[in-house]
């Protein structure tokens, strides 16, 4: 028995690991196209033509354009980015700009970015035997499979702005400029820039943080918003606080699922306002449809105004009069259009909407 154990153990040979491929290095790289299986380290910029494919981590000293960029590892640019899609499958780290026409995704598995550039309809190599091997280094992914690389899996970094029309990222978004997006289909964790405008919907499963004005033209969701201007959105569903320096505008629902919406300035909408905890305005707050807050918390409404100004400007409307009123006063029939008049006649603005203004009233007519 021992005998026949050791000769079947003898014919099992142990898998052979093949060694990393040597990163590819060059001084400059202007191609019409670029693949690799491993790494990649450009000392300059890289001028790609149709599609770079790098199956492991890739380092560009310098800009990068292209039509198409598939990146399985982390992709680093100390310069600009412009391209038209770009697909990463960890990192994404810009020391510039980052411009995509069309879609920008993080977090791609190396099974989906083979499907996408389709070796698995090309004819097998020799000596490969699964298709994405013609991606990337049996070695390479086996590190990918390990995650040695710790930390910031599908996070986007970039010391400049970000425009793209669809952004899918899996990790964290961080930008020391504005964010210019068609629609946002989803964020895996917290976003952060210093102004956002999306023309679509905007879906954050972490913390939206803006410096400045936050202006989605959809449904803007996210775990908390903290928005250190105005905010103005189509509709906004939130499961924690909702807080902004300057005014809350929407057309449709406001809501604080779990937590309290607090405005330096004002809240309105043609819909409803919800707060699971209290709804506090410097202002006015105007739910044309009704507003509703936690049974145990309230509603204070003109809490940086004189009493005698909230028939005026402190003033709190909606379809019937709320309840748990704590300040403010309830007037009657009251719209978003009234709010819209007041602004237009208000003479103080807050700092960041002075800059705002001097900008607009720069540009030609």
């Amino acid at each position: 028995m021992s005998k026949r154990t050791s000769s079947v153990a003898s014919k099992i040979t142990a898998p052979v690991i093949l060694p990393a491929p040597l990163p590819v290095q060059t001084t400059r790289l202007k191609r019409k196209q670029f693949a690799s299986t491993g790494d990649v380290h450009v000392q300059g910029d890289a001028l790609i033509t149709t599609q770079l494919i790098v199956g492991g981590d890739c380092l560009i000293d310098g800009d990068l354009e292209a039509e198409e960029v598939f990146c399985l590892g982390k992709l680093t640019v100390t310069g600009d980015i412009r391209v038209q899609s770009l697909y990463v499958g960890h990192t994404l780290d810009a020391g510039g700009n980052i411009e995509v026409e069309y879609l920008l995704k993080t977090g791609c598995s190396a099974d989906w970015m083979a499907r996408m550039l389709e070796l698995d309809q090309r004819k097998p190599v020799a000596g490969e035997s699964n298709f994405i091997h013609q991606l990337v280094h049996p070695a390479i992914l086996a590190r990918h499979d390990h995650h040695d690389a710790f930390g910031g899996y599908g996070d986007i970094q970039a010391l400049g702005y970000l425009t793209c029309a669809d952004l899918d990222c899996h990790g964290n978004v961080q930008l020391d400029d504005v964010l210019e997006a068609g629609e946002i289909q989803f964020i895996g964790g917290h976003l952060s820039a210093a102004g956002i405008h999306v023309a679509g919907d905007c879906n954050c499963q972490g913390e939206l943080f803006s410096e400045t004005d936050v202006q989605v033209e959809g449904s803007l969701f996210a775990a908390v918003v903290i928005c250190q201007g105005n905010l103005e959105v189509d509709s906004l569903c939130s499961q924690g606080d909702i807080s902004t320096w300057g005014s809350l505008r929407a057309t449709g629902e406001i809501s604080s699922l779990r937590g309290e919406i607090h405005c330096g300035r004002w809240i309105a909408t043609k819909a409803t306002i919800y707060a699971a905890k209290y709804i506090k305005s410097g202002e006015s707050v105007i739910g044309e449809k009704g507003i509703s807050c936690g049974s145990d918390y309230g509603i204070l409404a003109g809490t940086t105004l004189p009493r005698s100004r909230w028939a005026t400007h402190g003033m709190v409307s909606a379809s019937s009069k709320p309840r748990l009123l704590l300040s403010g006063q309830f007037v009657e029939g009251k719209k978003l259009r009234h709010i819209d008049a007041l602004e237009k006649k208000r003479d103080t603005e807050l700092d960041w909407e002075v800059q705002r203004r001097l900008k607009r009233e720069m540009q030609p007519d």
